[in-house]
């Protein structure tokens, strides 16, 4: 009985020991566990003040482009493209309305400039213009009217009464 009374003694130190062992490492897991927080929480200022700062240069980046050469260009061009295809619609719209007229008058005088044969006079000295009674150059035709589409339904919005 001695022996199973020093078994028992054993055990329980030994479940003391594994108990103790328990508390420590819970105790280990849980400062582990409080440090991976903090720097979780490092991690998200460090991401947050970079995400700042990336955006401040994106800010400074586009600033410096607006106030540079570079950008003028671009605007230049831009607003020359944009005139020639405005130019070219009012062109396809004016010209089937005014079948009879010619319109090469235009490119000639723009190949005249490119040329260098421009009609500006050099010297900037004032011009006495002398007025005549108005008098047409050349004929100006009608328009020509657009044809107009049939349309099958009414124009009133008005209910129709049901035929009895």
């Amino acid at each position: 009985m001695k022996e199973k009374v020093v078994k028992v003694e054993d055990l329980w130190k030994n479940l003391r020991k594994g108990e103790l062992t328990s508390v420590d490492l819970q105790a280990t897991l849980a400062l582990e566990e409080e440090r991976r927080k903090k720097a979780e929480a490092r991690v998200g200022k460090l991401k947050d003040q970079a995400s700042k700062q990336i955006l401040k240069a994106k800010i400074q980046a586009v600033e410096q482009f607006k106030i540079s050469s570079e950008i003028r260009d671009l605007n230049v061009a831009f607003g020359q493209e944009a005139f020639q295809k405005g130019y070219e619609l009012c062109e396809d719209r004016v010209a089937p309305k005014f079948l009879k007229l010619d319109l090469g008058f235009l490119y000639e005088e723009v190949l005249d400039e490119e040329a260098g044969l421009s009609t500006a006079a050099a010297d900037p000295s004032p011009i006495k213009v002398i007025s005549k009674p108005f008098e047409p150059i050349i004929d100006v035709p009608e328009p020509t009217p657009e044809p107009e589409m049939v349309k099958s339904t009414p124009t009133s919005f008005a209910a129709v009464p049901p035929e009895v």
